[in-house]
């Protein structure tokens, strides 16, 4: 029996032409673009740091630059400037969430991270459904499947409706326990918080931007206001503290060093208490706007709503792959239905306009590595 996985589902229902172009052979072409999108090359890193961080307790920026590397995108059009921008910003993303994480995460227990697997039945058809599940987690309301989304929007409507959680929520009564509650999506935004260097001024004071709870943490801008006492206390006050820094110019990088050597001094502490108070409003602000770059969104499915996706949706799809007789991609409609980020755009206005599709194809794109493996595997077995 063969096995799709929800990400096939999708490809299928939103345009059959990325469908044949990209799934699996002899059904596919099994094409992936021989140069890498960065945003999909981000994701897959991010899950793999993720996945590596919870089961070692390692910190999540420490093994993302470690990591990166094998990761980086083949050269070509996107070049490899784009990539060293990520990777920084990748990094500054991953410390917050670190700091967000030891919080969010107290409230969950992780049974088991990245579980991969296949062959769950669905009656009615001839296939089987594949996962591959991020996380396992208990809370006080049951157990939950954890799936990682890195995402450029705040807003993320579509979980209300969406295939992969109902597909997930099934697989996992299946496969784990009936009592899973459904899925929460764990959003990581792709946007890094300003760090405290970014939040203090030339001056030396914080800076007063009103929409902060956009653009940074709580963490950070703690973090500058500590810095930015003792940079005042240093530099306006004359207190001797030049042998704590690492260079005579008093850097940020130097007060960030000092400041555990100084946090118990009395002069220190009263000095930070005066400015928590000038800056009480926006600490209380971005107290409670943890949600601006890292969020989690619960999504319960009861039986009736599985059945019905299953019923109306994930059957009858799974059916018409399985048996359509496809004989190429000339001729097939709905190609604009989820155009935003497939990588055959090019080729498919050329397809749709009855011009050379084939020769683009052939330039831009190869076998994707995990179907080349696949075939490499099935050649060694014979």
């Amino acid at each position: 029996m063969r096995s799709i996985s929800h990400s096939e589902l999708k490809r299928f229902l939103n345009c059959r032409l990325m469908w044949y172009w990209s799934s699996a052979p002899p059904r596919g072409l099994g094409l992936a673009p021989k140069v890498d999108q960065v945003a999909l090359a981000f994701g897959r890193e991010v899950h793999a740091v993720l996945q590596q961080g919870y089961d070692t307790g390692r910190p999540f920026d420490e093994i993302y630059n470690e990591m990166a590397a094998a990761y980086k995108p083949k050269k070509g059009i996107l070049g490899e400037d784009k990539f060293e921008v990520q990777l920084k910003q990748g990094i500054a993303i991953l410390q917050g969430y670190q700091a967000w994480s030891q919080r969010a995460d107290k409230v969950y227990r992780f049974l088991a991270t990245e579980s991969e697997g296949s062959g769950v039945e669905i009656p009615g058809t001839k296939g089987t459904l594949s996962y591959i599940f991020d996380a396992v987690v208990e809370r006080h309301d049951g157990l939950w499947i954890m799936d990682f989304k890195t995402t450029k929007y705040r807003n993320n409507p579509w979980t209300t409706q969406d295939l992969q959680a109902t597909i997930y929520t099934y697989a996992a009564r299946k496969l784990i326990s009936p009592d899973i509650r459904g899925v929460i999506f764990r959003f990581i935004l792709k946007k890094a918080p300003y760090t405290y260097e970014d939040l203090i001024l030339k001056s030396g004071k914080l800076t007063t931007r009103k929409n902060l709870a956009e653009l940074t943490t709580y963490g950070q801008y703690f973090r500058a206001l500590a810095v930015a006492t003792l940079k005042e206390m240093v530099e306006k006050q004359g207190y001797e503290f030049e042998d704590l820094f690492a260079d005579e110019g008093l850097t940020l990088k130097g007060y960030s060093d000092a400041l555990s050597e100084v946090k118990d001094e009395p002069e220190f502490a009263e000095n930070f208490l005066a400015a928590r108070r000038l800056y009480f409003d926006t600490i209380q602000d971005l107290k409670g706007a943890n949600g601006a770059f890292f969020w989690d969104v619960p999504e319960y499915r009861t039986e009736t709503q599985v059945a019905a996706y299953m019923k109306h949706v994930i059957v009858p799809t799974m059916n018409e792959i399985l048996n359509v007789k496809w004989i190429g991609p000339t001729g097939l409609s709905m190609a604009y239905a989820a155009c935003g980020r497939c990588p055959f755009k090019y080729p498919c206005k050329l397809a749709m306009d009855g011009a050379d599709y084939r020769s683009i194809l052939a330039e831009d794109f190869e076998l994707g590595d995990k179907y080349r493996k696949e075939l490499e595997d099935e050649a060694n077995n014979t």
